[in-house]
């Protein structure tokens, strides 16, 4: 398995993260993806971003919901914004 890192911009994933925060990553098999996981995840529409956000729900057709976790609505841009993703888009989990 192959470690890799991420620093979080922005407020979307507070108060699990803070702006600036260094986490670590690893990749992961698509099929151990599970509700509650937080993943990086390329970004569905800007294809030189890359997102940190919670999977909310496994939707048919490997399509998943991810969420920020900062309760604030306008905090986020995620799958409220976007639509669901295809879990292809999801690159590595955040080690906890």
């Amino acid at each position: 398995m192959s470690d890799f890192h991420v620093i979080i911009r922005g407020d979307s994933m507070w108060p699990t993260f803070s702006d600036g925060e260094k986490l670590t990553a690893s990749d992961v098999s698509k099929n151990n993806l599970t509700v509650g996981d937080i993943v990086v995840s390329k970004h569905p529409l800007k294809s030189d971003v890359v997102i940190v956000k919670r999977i909310k729900k496994m939707l048919m057709d490997e399509q998943i919901f991810l969420q920020g976790d900062n309760p604030d609505p306008l905090a986020s841009e995620d799958s409220h914004n976007f639509g669901p993703v295809s879990i292809n888009l999801v690159i590595g989990i955040i080690n906890k």
